[in-house]
């Protein structure tokens, strides 16, 4: 949720290639969470080094220089810095080191023109994924793949690190964050939340870093200068969740850059930074929606939820009447975690793609009162005391979350209110957080604009992810009129098959003309679990 990148766990770490039928939510990485950015070159790329030679002293420029990751080293890329202002408008003295890799397809002469991967999470690595890498690789066919990290990820510099965020994080601390688990009273958990947010901009400050410049608005302009000193006169764009967003900025910005775009399960800006009670309110729609499925399918499912309409807000209110409480930890490390129907809610957000088919007995569980199921469901086994995010830069995470709400950033009087009204907004998507961001973004007044023009795309979507859902499409078709989407069945964030890596080629080979989508539901649903209270 990243998404999601994230990594999620239903949605797959930005930089990671799992299906989310079968994986968490958070991994968007979510959960995404999930993904490095790719660059193709179809003559020497030698050439191309040599061209920038000349501006060695001046910035921008692209050295050769040794792969950062052994993933890429293992798939032959050639490796490069590119070397940027910090602030493009209007120089501080600052720069920015970015790790590039170009990777030429398996066999045979490429494409003319590339396809750059816009990497999600924000801020997840996927350089050293090559599964994932792999994938991308087999999805775009016979085209060069470039990759990189966006300035302020792990292996950028400066790079954005804020280690201690990823303890009270929902979309790191997975289930157990202190937002969600901490008390029974949200506006306590909250604070449990919302110091680590101001101490990650102080600390970024204080390394002399110009924070309101990582955002999507610097990264469009990194990757156009890339573009042109790679000697590129258009690029492909693939964004992985967040990396969607990043590019539909791109394509705002640079339209005449970009000869197509593929949202990949998008999380984009302009529909993210809307009010979070109603984007989360919109988002849970999606697990009332399974549960149709479900009566729709097997009337066995009707008999067992003939409250199905209501059923989520029915178990919500159970759990919140009387919460459920697991002890973790042993010893001095003894800990007390509360369930309650707001963490109910925000685990069903993370997880729907991995437990969609026992929603219906699990609900039907929570009204009866019985709570055997829920161990399982909060994965009270895998609570882990000290929570690590390694390929995150959670500095840059909440940087790119927070810049690039520009002047819509809301208030704490906003977000308390949000978390008063709404309390599983604490375990929702991060935007609320931002009221404790220490300044804005440095965007045009423009940014949280949709993109407007002609340019071809193609949106992917997963059916059971709550996150970056259909809707997302549909409303960028207002637009982007010559956008195409899909929505892959029994798939969440990140969905991984045979169906989206023929429907990317094909767009690939010819944006413009309508794709033959039947495909779409080659992975079938799982059996419905319906079995009745004990």
């Amino acid at each position: 949720m990243s998404h999601l990148g994230l990594p999620h766990l239903l949605l797959a770490l930005p930089g990671q290639p799992r299906s989310a039928s079968t994986q968490p939510a958070y991994h968007r990485l979510a959960l995404g969470s999930l993904l490095g950015m790719a660059l193709s070159f179809a003559t020497p790329l030698t050439v191309h080094a040599q061209s920038t030679s000349t501006e060695k002293d001046g910035l921008p420029r692209l050295e050769s220089s040794e792969c950062v990751t052994e993933a890429l080293k293992a798939m032959e890329a050639k490796c490069y810095t590119f070397h940027g202002e910090e602030n493009w408008d209007a120089p501080n003295g600052n720069s920015v080191q970015l790790p590039v890799a170009v990777i030429a397809p398996e066999s045979g002469e490429p494409e003319s023109v590339p396809v750059v991967f816009f990497p999600g999470g924000p801020g997840y690595s996927s350089l050293g994924e090559r599964d994932y890498l792999e994938q991308l690789r087999k999805d775009i066919g016979n085209r060069t793949l470039i990759t990189l990290d966006h300035r302020g990820f792990i292996h950028a510099e400066p790079s954005l690190e804020c280690p201690e965020y990823a303890k009270v994080s929902p979309y790191h601390n997975v289930f157990h964050t202190p937002a969600i688990t901490a008390s029974l009273n949200p506006m306590q958990r909250l604070e449990h939340i919302v110091p680590a947010v101001g101490e990650c901009y102080r600390k970024l400050v204080e390394e002399g870093i110009d924070v309101s410049q990582y955002n999507s608005y610097a990264i469009s302009r990194d990757v156009d200068e890339l573009r042109r000193l790679l000697e590129y006169e258009t690029i492909d764009g693939f964004g992985s969740s967040t990396g969607s967003g990043t590019l539909a900025s791109y394509v705002q910005y640079y339209p005449d850059s970009t000869r197509a775009a593929i949202f990949g399960w998008p999380w984009f800006n302009h529909l993210r930074n809307r009010p979070p009670v109603d984007e989360f309110y919109t988002a849970k729609q999606t697990f009332t929606d399974a549960l149709a499925l479900c009566v729709a399918q097997d009337e066995a499912c009707r008999t067992l939820i003939p409250d199905w309409l209501k059923a989520i807000d029915r178990a919500r209110r159970v759990l919140d009447e009387r919460p459920y409480i697991a002890q973790v930890g042993e010893g001095e490390s003894e800990k007390t975690l509360y369930f309650d129907g707001a963490a109910f809610l925000d685990t069903l957000y993370l997880s729907l793609a991995s437990d969609y088919a026992l929603l219906p007995s699990l609900v039907a569980d929570i009204q009866a009162g019985d709570y055997s199921r829920l161990p399982d469901f909060f994965r009270v086994e895998d609570y882990n005391p000290n929570p690590e995010a390694p390929n995150y830069a959670l500095g840059y995470f909440l940087a790119h979350v927070c810049n690039d709400m520009g002047s819509n950033r809301p208030t704490p009087q906003d977000s308390r209110t949000a978390v008063q009204r709404e309390p599983a907004v604490l375990g929702f998507e991060p935007p609320w957080l931002c009221a404790w961001w220490g300044e804005d973004g440095a965007v045009p007044d423009e940014h949280n604009d949709p993109p407007h023009g002609d340019t071809p795309a193609l949106a992917i979507h997963g059916q059971m992810d709550p996150c970056c859902g259909t809707r997302w499409s549909q409303h960028l078709q207002r637009t982007l009129p010559d956008l195409q989407y899909v929505e892959f069945q029994a798939k969440g964030h990140s969905p991984v098959t045979e169906c989206r890596s023929t429907l990317v080629n094909a767009f690939l080979d010819d944006p413009h003309a309508e794709l033959d989508t039947s495909c779409r539901d080659e992975v079938a649903l799982e059996p419905w679990v319906l079995e009745p209270p004990s």
